[in-house]
């Protein structure tokens, strides 16, 4: 048997079955060999909740940033393209539209008129946030009329000049004590000048729809005007002088940008929503880039168990090591050999890890719904407008980069005890045998 075992030894291929079958071995070491076999399972626990969490947390946040990012852009656009002069050529702001439509990246690019009024009902009044568009682009925006709560459209922009229909936010509405079918008046902060002197245009329009969006800013300040009637109303001349545009992913906007200052013309200027509120795009991007190193951070404590695990392994098994390397394992061998031992808990740790936190991710409305039957509502919907539960947003790219992070710190924090194995003196293990 001894020969057989030299002969394994000497010419078993690197990671080969000679290799593997130790390894695993000794991962199933007794109570009686120091509890081994115990701490393993710990640490195969610990790593799996480690890469879980990871998951979890990423995701749930992912969902958030998106839940936050599609309301608060809900009622602006991702990228403005506005021109230099205040009377662009006549049809230039439309064909620049067209152009935009054609990009495969942009679900839509309108014209817009955008411009700050009070308006006043019932004795109140408060600022608004007046964006004129044409009709047939308001109801190709789903997140107004998706969100409209009472009233339509129908008659939003039907009449001479665009009529006298507007939407409002239903918290204005509140304000302002209104309803679907009152009367409000719009007075323009600008004054116009006639030969009596100068007086600020009032006109009184018809609330025709009220939307909802889950965004306070929206739902107090803006309102919806057909473009026509924003123009003669505001006396902003023939044509509009911006064009907003929302993209399938608002997380490309500093692509879109850069791509249509070098292609578009050069009589406009682009900027885009991250521009406009670079506080908070800051503010999630510090976020995002803080939780993830906190998190890989958790994986790397997860760790020290199985080094713990690997560090009394090798101390058990000094005399397994010496007759080893008597009988002809080479040093290489050995570190193969409790590298394998040690990788293997972390690697089956790190994928069962995965398997969880993905299945938590999908599923997360039943596991809510459990969760809920004994604390009440975690996130009640009137408080938090998530209708539909808590967020959970899966992006796969990240899902295999915390994996391969697993994988990575899982091989170097069992490759240094494993090292220490190879390096033992089979002489000085079996001095006190």
């Amino acid at each position: 048997m001894g020969a057989s075992l030299i002969s394994a030894g000497k010419s078993a291929p690197a990671f080969g079955k000679f290799e593997r079958s130790i390894a695993v071995r000794y991962l199933g070491a007794r109570k009686s060999q120091g509890g081994v076999g115990l701490i393993t399972g710990i640490s195969f626990v610990c790593i799996m909740l480690a890469i879980a969490a990871m998951i979890i947390v990423m995701s749930i946040m992912n969902g958030f940033r998106e839940e936050l990012v599609s309301r608060m852009l809900g009622a602006q656009g991702h990228v403005y393209v506005q021109s230099y002069g205040d009377t662009p050529e006549p049809g230039e702001i439309k064909s620049i539209a067209d152009w935009l439509n054609e990009n495969d990246d942009v679900d839509l690019a309108m014209p817009i008129l955008p411009k700050q009024a009070f308006v006043s009902a019932n004795g109140q009044g408060t600022g608004a946030l007046v964006r004129g568009v044409s009709p047939d682009n308001l109801r190709k925006l789903t997140f107004v009329t998706d969100n409209i709560s009472l009233g339509n459209l129908d008659e939003f922009g039907v009449g001479d000049y665009g009529g006298d229909v507007i939407a409002m936010g239903m918290q204005m509405a509140s304000t302002l004590g209104v309803r679907v079918g009152d009367q409000v008046t719009l007075i323009s902060p600008t004054p116009t000048v006639t030969a009596f002197g100068s007086s600020l245009t009032r006109k009184a329009y018809t609330v025709g729809a009220l939307f909802s969006l889950g965004f306070i800013e929206a739902d107090s300040l803006h309102i919806y005007m057909p473009i026509d009637q924003a123009l003669i109303f505001f006396d902003a001349g023939d044509t509009p002088t911006e064009i907003e545009v929302r993209l399938h992913d608002p997380e490309k906007v500093r692509e879109f940008s850069r791509y249509v200052r070098q292609n578009g013309p050069s009589t406009v200027r682009v900027y885009d929503w991250m521009d406009r509120q670079s506080d908070l795009a800051g503010a999630l991007r510090t976020e995002q880039v803080a939780m993830r190193m906190i998190l890989a951070i958790v994986v790397i404590i997860a760790i020290f168990p199985v080094v713990s695990a690997m560090i009394m392994l090798v101390k058990n098994k000094g005399k397994d090591i010496a007759i080893l390397r008597t009988i002809g394992a080479t040093r290489g061998s050995i570190l193969r050999i409790f590298f394998m031992s040690g990788f293997i808990i972390a690697a089956l740790g790190t994928i069962a890890g995965l398997i969880i936190g993905i299945l938590f991710c999908l599923n997360i409305s039943v596991i809510q719904g459990v969760i809920e039957i004994f604390t009440g509502p975690l996130f009640p919907p009137g408080v938090y407008s998530l209708t539909d539960g808590i967020p959970a947003l899966i992006k796969w790219g990240e899902v295999t980069w915390v994996g391969i992070w697993g994988f990575l710190i899982s091989s170097v924090a069992t490759y240094f005890p494993a090292w220490g194995a190879s390096r033992l003196d089979p002489v000085e293990a079996l001095r006190f045998e």
